[in-house]
């Protein structure tokens, strides 16, 4: 939709596209964005690597969360140091992928 419109009382466009759920079944996915709808689901799936990474410092695999540490300073350096981890696990992946065996991306 290429028209600006009131959505609660703020001015925001509306983008849409099918996408596949977990069972494989189509549905509708509605971006709502202060960015115009081409641009809107291009941002979305740049955003979503952001939440991926949260995911995965969390709950799927770093777990920094079950550390428990209470002390500012060890939770900067146990942060910094995960960081650094998830931040070179990237990088090989990214080589891995351009240069071993493609890892298969999946629309979700």
């Amino acid at each position: 939709m290429h028209k600006i419109h009131h959505v609660s009382g703020q001015l925001c466009f509306i983008a849409a596209s099918n996408v596949k759920n977990k069972h494989g079944k189509p549905e509708l996915q509605i971006i709502i964005s202060l960015n115009k709808p081409e641009n809107a689901l291009e941002f979305y799936k740049e955003r979503w690597q952001i939440e991926t990474a949260f995911k995965a410092l969390k709950s799927s695999g770093f777990n920094i969360e079950d550390t428990h540490l209470t002390e500012i300073h060890r939770i900067e350096k146990i942060f910094s140091i995960v960081m650094i981890t998830f931040a070179w696990a990237y990088v090989v992946g990214i080589f891995a992928h351009e240069n071993i065996k493609q890892i298969k991306v999946k629309n979700h």
